[in-house]
């Protein structure tokens, strides 16, 4: 399972062998100053809107990969059925992506986690 890291002044998505399989990228790291909000999705798997390209999609179980949408900019996401995730929301243009939303073990502590991180 992905993890979020805190090292310096940046945020880490750590992702597994396979999870860079299924995304069709590597680790994502964007600084903390690009860090808006920090919360836990519920439903992670209905979060990502728009067109997924590269990344895997299976309907109710799994999205992994970059989506782009007229409304929500760049996603990355990682997404599994029954996991909750943390969506992190960044500073439009000063980074690749304008949201991640990832599953990760502990949405709650990681969040919070975030949130200290970047002074929210």
């Amino acid at each position: 399972m992905a993890e979020i890291v805190i090292g310096g002044d940046r945020l880490t998505v750590r992702l597994t062998a396979w999870e860079r399989m299924e995304a069709l990228h590597g680790d994502v790291t964007v600084p903390l100053t690009a860090v808006r909000s920090v919360s836990v999705e519920d439903q992670p798997l209905t979060a990502p809107h728009g067109m997924r390209a590269p990344g895997t999609s299976v309907p109710g179980v799994v999205k992994a990969g970059t989506w782009h949408s007229s409304t929500e900019g760049r996603q990355f996401v990682l997404a599994n059925r029954g996991r909750r995730a943390v969506r992190v929301d960044l500073a439009e243009g000063e980074v690749d992506f304008d949201v991640l939303v990832v599953a990760v073990a502990d949405p709650e502590g990681t969040a919070a986690q975030v949130r200290a991180a970047a002074g929210l």
